[in-house]
């Protein structure tokens, strides 16, 4: 006679078989390397590496051949950024490196820019010596567009000015023609007054050589205070002159200005991401739509948050009540029930390590944990949560098409005694705030 798995063994053996898979994944991504041919190791000196990360891709010519291994803080004050470079790619030692973005997302990469051949190659260990400095060619070439629409305006001005007879230059020369005439009019015919003028002035100026012969013994007085108030606050007498000279003060003073920096400083560094996605369910042929909020205050960690909007429960339930009496009458009542719970809310906390990401807290209303991981351009997560009866347990894949527009296919809720199998497919799409600095530029351009 065969014996039945319970659920519970069923659930068992798919968790290991998914950790036994996430620990092989890893291991061979940590120890094979980027090619069977074998990798080797580069490094590079930069006096800024923001942006740079474990695992950010090398291009040469906009071809992967390799990614970043590591990033030390040297005593020097700058970054010593590690790169593993398939073996079968040559780097001549003339290379310039640069940090990069690509796409509306902004992802980082570095760009090994090649120079004059020299036939002088670069071995495992060695290093860098030319960096390229980071530039923004958008915010140039916007400069030089703005600048050549201002010179066109300026020239179609000085040609209005110019160009005809009834021009402005020719107005202007005209109105000063009739200004000069009328200055002369009004200076010859107004001499007397002139003269009476000149002749107050001159009064005006005996009185006030009178006025500081009588009273320069007051204004000496009043300098004398002055200097003797400044002498109490350079010695730091009195509420201004300790407000002034107290190193307290200015150490307080610095402290916040600090505090300030590091605050604005922190807020520039925060990354967020705006996303939507749809799952089509292949049991029930519902929709399951998800909005989600992503914070990212560092490369390793972040915050997500999430509104589900969800088909299954249906809004509305029939329910049948049968009665029977004591005479044996039966009596049959129908009843509707309203479901309220079609909207419900996601609020995770995730911690990176490397390609593996775990995360925790409100899943879908109800308190659950996931596992994330990440190989090349796929994305597996698996989540678990409502654990008041049969935990909901859900797989998921997603394949990045591009860095905005993402595809998701797997199993949701494939555990549970209320239906069968339930798998789904779906698409969707992602932000982040560089895309909408973007669409509002583009938005203020589109206004003027």
């Amino acid at each position: 006679m065969k014996r039945k798995f319970s659920t519970e063994a069923k659930v068992g053996i798919f968790v290991l078989f998914a950790i036994l898979l996430l620990a092989y994944l890893t291991i061979d991504v940590s120890q094979l390397g980027l090619a069977p041919k074998g990798t080797y190791t580069i490094y590079v000196y930069m006096n800024s590496a923001e942006g740079v990360t474990d695992k950010t891709p090398v291009q040469m010519a906009g071809i992967p051949i390799g990614a970043v291994t590591s990033i030390e803080l040297m005593d020097n004050r700058v970054a010593k950024v590690g790169l593993r470079v398939r073996k079968e790619v040559k780097v001549d030692k003339n290379v310039e490196a640069q940090i990069r973005t690509r796409g509306v997302l902004g992802d980082t990469y570095i760009e090994l820019i090649p120079g004059a051949e020299n036939n002088q190659f670069l071995g495992d260990g060695d290093s860098l010596a030319n960096v390229r400095r980071r530039a923004d060619y958008q915010d140039l070439f916007g400069d030089v567009s703005e600048i050549t629409q201002n010179v066109k305006s300026i020239t179609d001005t000085l040609k209005d000015y110019t160009q005809n007879d009834r021009s402005h230059l020719n107005q202007i020369l005209a109105n000063m023609d009739v200004l000069t005439k009328n200055m002369a009019t009004f200076s010859s015919s107004n001499v007397g007054n002139m003269n009476t003028i000149v002749v107050n002035l001159r009064d005006l100026s005996q009185d006030l050589r009178r006025l500081s012969a009588t009273g320069s013994s007051d204004i000496t007085v009043a300098l004398n205070r002055i200097q003797e108030i400044t002498d109490k606050i350079d010695h730091g007498n009195g509420t201004l002159g300790q407000l002034v000279n107290n190193p307290n003060t200015i150490n307080k003073t610095n402290e916040v200005l600090d505090n300030i920096g590091d605050l604005t400083r922190g807020f520039s560094r925060m990354k967020t991401e705006i996303g939507w996605h749809a799952e089509y369910l292949g049991s029930t042929h519902d929709v399951k739509n998800y909005v989600s909020f992503k914070l990212q205050p560092r490369p390793d960690k972040y915050f997500l948050f999430e509104v589900v909007h969800d088909p299954d429960p249906s809004s509305s339930e029939s329910n049948q009540i049968t009665t029977v009496n004591a005479n044996g009458a039966i009596t049959t009542i129908d009843t509707q029930t309203e479901n309220f719970n079609k909207v419900r809310f996601s609020a995770e906390l995730a911690k990176k390590f490397n390609d593996l990401t775990i995360r925790g807290g409100l899943i879908e209303s109800k308190g659950g944990f996931g596992v994330d991981y990440k190989y090349g351009p796929a994305d597996f997560q698996f989540s678990a949560f409502d654990f008041s009866d049969r935990p909901h347990l859900k797989f998921l894949t997603q394949l990045n098409i591009t860095p905005s527009i993402f595809m998701v296919g797997g199993l949701d809720d494939f555990i549970s005694n209320q239906h069968g199998l339930d798998w789904f497919l779906g698409a969707g799409v992602r932000f982040t705030d560089d895309d909408i600095k973007s669409l509002l530029g583009s938005a203020a351009s589109f206004a003027k």
